[in-house]
């Protein structure tokens, strides 16, 4: 039986070089480390969901060789937009360009050996000190997003429900919001999710709250390593 991996942020530069060690040491080599681990521990039987910030490519051009990379690793392998995604405009040209191995997650849901897998960019949350009303629009509009991937579970056979978003669903203190309402009227369990760094990896919020597991899989804060969520974390 496969098993799904999961990590955030890994920020791969081939075709316009982008040195992520400027933000730490802990940085250093990074792509090849990423890669290393995925080799190491998954298998073709199994899935990589890579939760956002896949490329500094602003072009598909740019982000293809990066893609090429990711597709050629074991397994299949499940990208969701992040924020630094500029590359990600068309669907349909991605799709045709890279590996077949590799699915796109965006308003829809996969199913991967009974798990059905939901999810979507999200952003940041309602409230914050530095949230504008601009902030507050495309919250929404990725809040629908959500919605539509959930709807899409309709008619489909599954036994379990996994979000991967890439922004983190709820506050730092495990306070809800309408994203984990939203996923929990619709039966998720767990939800894994990436975009915080460095210092902001404490902000990070990472265990149970309404019945959802929350767990922060930014590259940095796993060691450069994917995380197996099933069965390992839960079987």
């Amino acid at each position: 039986m496969g098993r799904i991996f999961a990590i955030g942020d890994p920020h791969l530069s081939r075709a316009k070089p982008k040195p992520m060690d400027i933000f730490g040491d802990h940085w250093e080599n990074h792509a090849e480390r990423i890669f290393d681990a995925c080799r190491r521990l998954v298998s073709d039987d199994d899935l990589i969901i890579f939760a956002g910030d896949i490329s500094w490519g602003t072009r598909l051009d740019e982000a293809l060789p990066d893609l090429d990379d990711i597709g050629a690793l074991p397994g299949r392998k499940l990208l969701l937009k992040g924020n630094h995604d500029y590359w990600w405009q068309s669907r349909s040209k991605i799709e045709q360009a890279v590996h077949p191995s590799i699915a796109l997650l965006h308003c829809d849901s996969h199913v991967f050996e009974g798990t059905a897998i939901v999810g979507g960019r999200g952003w940041s949350l309602p409230g914050g000190e530095d949230t504008t009303a601009e902030d507050e629009k495309i919250f929404r509009r990725e809040l629908e997003r959500l919605r539509l991937s959930l709807a899409s579970l309709e008619g489909k056979r599954y036994d379990r429900v996994l979000a991967a978003m890439h922004y983190p669903p709820l506050t730092s203190s495990g306070e809800g919001t309408d994203v984990t309402d939203l996923l929990g009227r619709h039966g998720v369990r767990v939800c894994v999710y990436g975009h915080l760094h460095g210092g902001g990896i404490g902000a990070g919020f990472t265990g149970e709250r309404a019945g959802i597991y929350f767990k922060l899989l930014s590259a940095d804060s796993v060691d450069f390593t994917p995380v197996e969520v099933y069965p390992a974390m839960f079987g």
